[in-house]
């Protein structure tokens, strides 16, 4: 490992620990990461970037997203966080459930927000004590949980003049190194706006509710003419006050994944639905797109290049306390006797094969705009669920925060090499370009 990263982190791994710890004590909903914003450009400020807050959504609300600079020309090296925490799932920092009203940090992101920052201080220090030219930008981003932060700084060029970025997110698994591919995912409210009615006289009102569960049993049968790797989801955010009065409004919150190419098609499927259930009920039917965000995909260039980059740092290592709480943890999680190895520690090698995932995440959106990779594993229990109470109080205590640093110090010497080695950057793009069959392939597909 580059020993400029080595001794950025012996010197300030704590100070990086400390803001890991108060970002998961204000557990932030999407979009409303006001005090993780102020408190990460605290950080990067003292760190000697240039940091400007601004409001992803680009409407002059208060800040959600810190966009951090330091250098000058190229090659500029992206690195990526995220800040936000999900509903419902406040921890305390205890191996078995301790609920906290409110949200949690639950997929670990106040691991991403703390630690993707302090690989960017650490490869600056890096680029400082060598004279090299250069530019690192960290962003630390909004939103990730409703796939709306980067769709909204896609949009608005954050990510245009980045030559690589560089992602970690933590999981439950061996470190790997980002060759899959993810859905595309469109969120959509769909609102319906009826007539009341008294419960003893129904026939005078037209129901709100009906439309969004006749929107809900549509979606039901679409299952079946969906292809495979197509992923439905729905909650009702509105469905009336009192079982006596007809409802005059209701919605329901669908999120539509699929691969990029269908997903326009299931969308319109699904609009269609909605508007049919209105007709229904002679209810009328409003729509409004949260986010419409591309799938992930791989650049295994980078993936090769970021694994070399790993070999180089000191393998991550937990003491018998993190080893004692992951155990009690597992089992409270799972109801099973804890297995020998229960957290994960290795490096799984890339082998240019694309993986397949379900799920989604925003960092697609980058994918489409420069060659990125998303690093992902290891800061949690192994088999932990995803958005579960486990990950959250994981992320609170050493088993998040060791792979944490681990983790920075492999994106801070990633950047290095591709600051001292062009030809990682300039094969990742000719991989980029031959994939898209362009250099500027984005189109953000929010009207």
């Amino acid at each position: 490992m580059q020993q400029q990263i080595g001794q950025w982190y012996e010197k300030h791994g704590e100070k990086a620990v400390e803001l890991s710890k108060e970002l998961w004590g204000y557990r932030e909903a999407s979009l409303q990461e006001f005090k993780s914003c102020k408190a990460v450009a605290r950080f990067m400020e003292g760190e000697g970037f240039a940091v400007k807050q601004i409001d992803a959504e680009n409407r002059g609300g208060e800040p959600n997203t810190v966009v951090a600079r330091w250098g000058a020309g190229k090659p500029v090296i992206g690195i990526l966080g995220e800040l936000d925490a999900l509903p419902g799932l406040g921890q305390e920092a205890l191996p078995h459930q301790a609920p906290l009203e409110g949200p949690g940090h639950g997929c670990g992101h106040n691991l991403m927000g703390a630690g993707n920052a302090a690989a960017a201080c650490a490869l600056k220090e890096a680029m400082e004590a060598e004279g090299l030219a250069g530019t690192v930008v960290y962003i630390g981003c909004p939103a990730e949980e409703t796939l709306q932060g980067k769709v909204f700084l896609a949009r608005d060029g954050y990510f245009d003049d980045l030559d690589l970025a560089l992602v970690w997110h933590p999981g439950a698994c061996d470190m790997n190194f980002g060759e899959m591919e993810m859905n595309a995912m469109t969120s959509v409210l769909y609102k319906f706006y009826g007539r009341t009615a008294h419960g003893a006289h129904p026939w005078e009102g037209r129901s709100a509710l009906d439309a969004a569960e006749l929107t809900s049993i549509g979606s039901q049968y679409l299952r079946e003419h969906m292809t495979e790797k197509c992923r439905l989801h729905h909650v009702y955010h509105a469905a009336g006050e009192q079982p006596n009065i007809v409802p005059d409004f209701a919605s329901i919150y669908f999120y539509i994944r699929s691969q990029d190419d269908y997903n326009e098609e299931l969308v319109r499927r699904m609009n269609l639905i909605a508007q049919g259930a209105a007709t229904m009920t002679e209810t009328r039917m409003e729509m409004e797109v949260k986010t419409s965000c591309h799938g992930y995909f791989c650049n295994h260039t980078l993936a090769k290049y970021t694994y070399e980059a790993a070999l180089k740092v000191p393998a991550l290592a937990y003491g018998e306390e993190d080893y004692a709480f992951a155990r009690e943890l597992y089992q409270n999680v799972t109801g099973n006797p804890a297995p020998a190895e229960t957290i994960p520690t290795g490096l799984k090698k890339p082998d240019g094969e694309v993986k397949y995932s379900y799920g989604s995440t925003d960092v697609g959106e980058a994918s489409y705009v420069v060659p990125t990779i998303q690093v992902f594993g290891c800061g949690a229990v192994k088999d932990m669920p995803s958005h579960h109470w486990g990950i959250a109080a994981g992320a609170g205590v050493g088993i998040g925060q060791k792979a944490m640093l681990y983790a920075g110090k492999v994106l801070a010497q990633t950047g290095y090499d591709a600051v001292k080695n062009p030809k990682i950057i300039e094969e990742s793009w000719a991989e980029f370009r031959e994939k898209f069959g362009t250099e500027k392939p984005y189109v953000c597909r929010l009207k």
